[in-house]
C-alpha cells in the first residue's frame, strides 16, 4: 500500500552503510519530516519521523529544508521496529505551505474536571 507522508522537511543527512560480511558499502539519505496538527480536543500533536531514502534524494531536496512535503512512501515492520522506504516512482511534491492547516479548525474548549 501506498501512503503520503505529509509534513515539514526539518532536515537532509546523507549516510552510508556498511554490510559487515560483504564489507560493501551503501549510501543513502534520511529525510526528518515533522507533522504538527492538533487532536480532536484541541491539543497540539506533532510526530516526527525519519525516512531512509535513495542516495538521489538528497541533491533533490537539500534546497528544500523548512518547506513542506508530501513523500509518497510503504512502511513494513521488522523485529527492529517499523520501516518506511519511499516510492521513487512518484515525485516528491514540495510545497512552501502546509496543506494541512489545523490552525483554520475550531478547537474545542478546555475544562478541568472536578
Amino acid at each position: 500500500m501506498t501512503t503520503h507522508l505529509i509534513g515539514q522537511l526539518l532536515e537532509v543527512k546523507p549516510s552510508e552503510y556498511t554490510n559487515k560480511k560483504t564489507d560493501k558499502v551503501s549510501y543513502s539519505t534520511d529525510l526528518t519530516v515533522m507533522f504538527d496538527g492538533i487532536d480532536e480536543e484541541g491539543f497540539r500533536k506533532v510526530s516526527v519521523e525519519t525516512v531512509n531514502t535513495d542516495e538521489e534524494y538528497y541533491e533533490e531536496l537539500k534546497g528544500s529544508i523548512g518547506k513542506f512535503i508530501a513523500l509518497a512512501y510503504h512502511s513494513s515492520i521488522d523485529q527492529w521496529g517499523q520501516k518506511f522506504y519511499a516510492d521513487r516512482s512518484m515525485a516528491v511534491l514540495t510545497l512552501d505551505k502546509n496543506p494541512l492547516d489545523y490552525s483554520k479548525f475550531k478547537r474545542t474548549k478546555q475544562e478541568y474536571k472536578k
